[in-house]
């Protein structure tokens, strides 16, 4: 991939940018509560299976047992609605961590109460959990025979493709908890989409390392190894998925190497040529996870990816992770300000800039972003904003 300074990003580019989840930070458990074995046809609806909350009416706004307590959260969500239930988790997280896994379960809970309308109501904050969880619950009671079909109610056409994309990665999760965790029928299932397969495709990986693990329910995925490639070097697994594979697969080194970044720097290195860059975007995705405090050590911690392109990739993944939301514009500034080398300093502005108008809207919020640029990227941040 050829980097111009101060170049818009490709539209691999922008896929990619629009990803940078930390999956660092939801290594919890996604959602196979929900999901019984599927049939051999995964055309037909496997039987819904809900578990069933008694309301708290008395439930507060400022209740934080809705963190770890399900009970608790079902009651918030029905009575808060679910974009409060998102705010309320988001503000949490400050004291209790990533709130990715809780939203998830918040979507759960948002479809069962407010059915298609949660595909509306749910937010951005806490990585999309929202979107996800609501999905995968979509998914539980429609089955996949009307993908195209159910593909308009669940990724509304009103979504910018920075969202559109999140909803079409909760789409691939969906997808892979409703396969029974057999992630080569899954990624399948993405292809039968129109439009955003590589989106579903990073949803499916992403819930084969983070929900794949949950032998406790009886939802072990047999695509997990000891082997810090595996299934990106899957001979079964078709060249064309490779990419979306190992551009998840660092979060799967993470568990090997508990978060070790040498030897998951290493194990990147080891990939074939052309998918290391997607590794160590990974990389820098997790990266900005585990550090998400500090900025400085999410710099040193990419230092371990060779300089050039790759460390490269490993900084603007780690400087992505801090703009999930307008809340995190001051830190991914920071983080862009805080490069020294000026090529790795101009790719970080060039993803961070081109992400602000999906995230922060309206023009006046982009022109206010905009003047706290660095004023040598001032500039083509305010061609964003016209």
């Amino acid at each position: 991939m050829s980097k111009k300074e101060n170049n818009k990003p490709s539209g691999d580019q922008k896929w990619r940018a629009a990803f940078f989840i930390v999956i660092a930070a939801i290594v919890g458990y996604l959602g196979a509560t929900y999901w019984k074995g599927a049939s051999d046809d995964i055309n037909v609806p496997i039987s819904k299976k809900k578990v069933e909350y008694t309301y708290n009416e008395a439930i507060a706004e400022a209740d934080e047992t809705v963190w770890t307590d399900e009970a608790a959260l079902y009651s918030y969500v029905k009575k808060f609605g679910p974009k409060k239930t998102i705010e309320h988790l988001h503000s949490l997280s400050a004291k209790y961590g990533d709130c990715h896994e809780t939203a998830h379960k918040a979507g759960r809970f948002s479809y069962d109460i407010y059915d298609a309308k949660s595909f509306k109501e749910c937010s951005a904050e806490c990585h999309s959990g929202c979107y996800h969880g609501a999905t995968e619950s979509y998914f539980r009671d429609h089955g996949t025979a009307n993908l195209q079909t159910d593909l308009k109610t669940i990724c509304s056409s009103e979504l910018n493709s920075f969202f559109s994309h999140q909803c079409l990665h909760g789409i691939g999760h969906g997808l892979m908890a409703w396969s029974n965790y057999e992630l080569l029928d899954a990624v399948k299932s993405c292809d039968l989409l129109d439009k955003g397969q590589s989106s579903c495709w990073t949803g499916v990986f992403m819930e084969n390392i983070v929900g794949g693990l949950g032998a406790i329910e009886g939802h072990k995925s047999k695509f997990l190894s000891d082997d810090p490639l595996y299934p990106c070097n899957d001979p079964n697994l078709g060249e064309q998925y490779k990419s979306s594979c190992y551009f998840l697969q660092t979060s799967r080194m993470s568990q090997l190497f508990a978060s070790d970044f040498k030897k998951i720097a290493d194990a990147c290195a080891k990939a074939p040529q052309v998918y290391q860059r997607s590794c160590f975007e990974s990389m820098g995705r997790d990266v900005g996870g585990v550090h998400r405090s500090s900025t400085a050590l999410a710099i040193v911690q990419c230092q371990y990816a060779p300089k050039g392109d790759m460390r490269i990739g490993c900084l603007i993944g780690a400087a992505q992770d801090t703009f999930w939301d307008p809340s995190g514009q001051d830190v991914a500034l920071g983080f862009c300000g805080s490069l020294k080398d000026k090529a790795e300093k101009d790719a970080c502005y060039n993803v961070i800039l081109s992400r602000a108008p999906e995230v922060l809207g309206s023009k006046e919020a982009i022109t206010a972003f905009c003047k706290k640029t660095e004023p040598a990227y001032r500039e083509q941040c305010m061609a964003y904003a016209r």
